[in-house]
């Protein structure tokens, strides 16, 4: 987790999506819903296909975010249209 931290802290998409993987397990930090939806949306603002869609499942569910169906549809159109 440390390397993908220290990634994500630099902007790289994969680093920041594979951090809200981490959160989201709480494999080698704090299982967080909230933290983990912070580093997926940063990945997912940069165009990351897996982080667009993993963050509108989030917002489906309302894990970690407000549950919102019009935006768990936007963000899995924007994974999808790529």
């Amino acid at each position: 987790v440390r390397w993908y931290r220290l990634a994500g802290d630099q902007g790289l998409a994969n680093a920041q999506y594979n951090i809200g993987v981490c959160h989201m397990h709480g494999t080698g930090v704090t299982q967080d819903a909230a933290e983990a939806a912070r580093w997926i949306r940063l990945a997912a603002d940069q165009g990351y296909a897996d982080a667009q869609y993993n963050l509108g499942v989030h917002y489906e569910y309302g894990t970690g975010v407000p549950q919102d169906s019009a935006e768990a549809v936007r963000w899995i159109r924007l994974a999808a249209d790529q």
